[in-house]
């Protein structure tokens, strides 16, 4: 805390000391000696309801049955109910503490959790003082009489006015002493005291409305009746407490939740992190072990006796060119590895897609031609030039394709469809294989899953990102006769450019 804070938090603190002592001294003044009876009455109701709390947030506590009877307190004989409301908290103080000792929960957690516990205490029963001070003054200096007698419409009006002003002068007291600990105002993460209005409604509908019952319940009925009239304080204050109460295990709930998602969320990634590495190993020492073997291989070559310089260069070169497959098969799984692990943005510029798709079809054809699979390929209507990434939009479907002619069987054919619309342009690729099985749909697009033996469960999760960063989707479907359908739809008029 700086040096000015200090001096503020001290002087705050004296003005609460001073108002503690010095209403309290001025309520002595006006001691009735006829209203024994009504003192002996409310004091044990102002101890009951220091103990009943709500608490209501990090900075707000509510004792329903405390401000009822305090204020009805004061109606019923003006200053001298200042020292009554003072006896009673520093009675109930020690005994709220002995009682929290004993497991009881007497104590609201904002007040025993406060640096200044003590402190903290003076200033809201300073703040209270204050705003009793200031009604009964209203009260008065407007006409009214004391005890307060709910009878014509002029005493009504009197004590509206008093409610209004007695708790403008809380808020406003609980606004600067909020200031002066937390630099300001108001908090808006606390309820009851995110405004100066949220705080005069709280006092004006929830407090209010029991200082009139139990006024008219001690007119009519005596002492009687101010004790019948704590059953509606007593029936509001469980209210507002399960109500309080549900809301804090709602929010308990949530956290936990929230820890539980984030928990899941980490063991997701370490449960990616090990497939990664499992993918990375078992890719990494297949290749290596395929360069150890080619080079074993080369090097019988060059030390075979007897073989002729031709030959020996022949196998020599069938050899180096098996290394530089196999290197280009490590380099390309560390590199779709890389592309999958990182974020990239999109360079788009106008593409004539039946160009592209023509392109990836005829870099497959010889693959396909090998495997005896027959690629047909047909572009339905006129397709306008798109804004794509040509690279990654190329690899993406370069990716489905392969996986297509792979899943196809000797003397099958993979049809590529391109067709537009008003909204979209797809791109579909059909096959002839075995499909796709029910269990396998869910996990199509994950990291590492693939169903093929030597897959790195890399490809359909790698096309996926590229479709989606061009706003569209890929769409899988079994065929009815057999096979799988794998769509690509993509918006027919792109907004990202970059």
């Amino acid at each position: 805390m700086s040096a000015p804070d200090r001096e503020r938090a001290f002087s705050w603190t004296l003005i609460s000391v001073s108002v503690g002592v010095v209403l309290p001294v001025i309520g002595v003044v006006a001691f009735n000696l006829g209203s024994l009876a009504l003192y002996s009455a409310f004091f044990p109701l102002l101890c009951l309801g220091l103990l009943l709390f709500v608490d209501m947030g990090e900075d707000v506590f509510l004792s329903l049955l405390f401000l009822t009877v305090a204020n009805t307190l004061l109606y019923g004989v003006g200053l001298f109910a200042l020292p009554l409301i003072t006896g009673a908290i520093v009675l109930t103080a020690p005994l709220a503490k002995g009682l929290r000792r004993w497991g009881m929960v007497t104590v609201p957690e904002t007040v025993w959790r406060d640096a200044r516990p003590l402190l903290r205490v003076f200033d809201l029963a300073a703040i209270l003082l204050v705003a009793l001070s200031a009604r009964y003054a209203i009260f008065r200096l407007a006409g009214g009489h004391l005890p307060l007698r709910m009878d014509n419409v002029e005493t009504l009006s009197r004590f509206v006015m008093s409610e209004v002003g007695g708790w403008s002068i809380f808020a406003l007291g609980y606004g600067a002493q909020h200031r002066l600990r937390y630099g300001i105002q108001y908090s808006a993460s606390v309820e009851l005291a995110a405004s100066l209005p949220a705080l005069l409604a709280t006092g004006l509908f929830l407090v209010t409305p029991h200082v009139v019952i139990m006024t008219l319940g001690l007119n009519a009925f005596g002492i009687s009746g101010l004790y019948v009239a704590l059953l509606p304080v007593g029936a509001a204050h469980v209210l507002v407490r399960t109500l309080t109460t549900r809301r804090r295990t709602m929010e308990r709930q949530n956290e936990r939740l929230q820890q539980m998602n984030l928990d899941l969320a980490r063991n997701e990634r370490l449960a990616a992190i090990g497939q990664m590495s499992s993918a990375i190993s078992h890719q990494i020492l297949q290749k290596v072990g395929l360069l150890g073997l080619q080079c074993d291989l080369l090097r019988e070559v060059l030390q075979e006796e007897g073989a002729t310089p031709t030959a020996v260069v022949t196998e020599a070169q069938g050899r180096v060119e098996q290394l530089d497959h196999t290197l280009n098969d490590l380099n390309r799984t560390l590199s779709d590895l890389l592309v999958f692990s990182r974020d990239f943005e999109l360079h788009c510029e106008p593409c004539e897609l039946d160009h592209l798709v023509s392109e990836v079809v005829e870099e497959l054809r010889a693959a396909a031609i090998a495997r005896r699979v027959v690629i047909a390929y047909r572009c339905e209507g006129t397709v306008v030039p798109l804004a794509v990434d040509r690279i990654k939009l190329k690899q993406a479907l370069f990716n489905l394709l392969k996986n297509a002619v792979e899943a196809s069987p000797a003397m099958g054919e993979v049809v590529v469809t391109l067709g537009a619309s008003d909204q979209r342009v797809t791109i579909a690729m059909q096959d002839h294989g075995q499909g796709i099985g029910a269990a396998d749909f869910p996990r199509l697009f994950s990291p590492f899953f693939s169903t093929k033996e030597k897959g790195t469960g890399l490809g359909l999760t790698f096309a996926q990102k590229i479709v989606e960063l061009h706003n569209g989707q890929i769409v899988v479907s079994n065929n009815p006769d057999a096979g799988a359908s794998f769509r690509v739809e993509l918006p027919a008029h792109q907004e990202r450019e970059t």
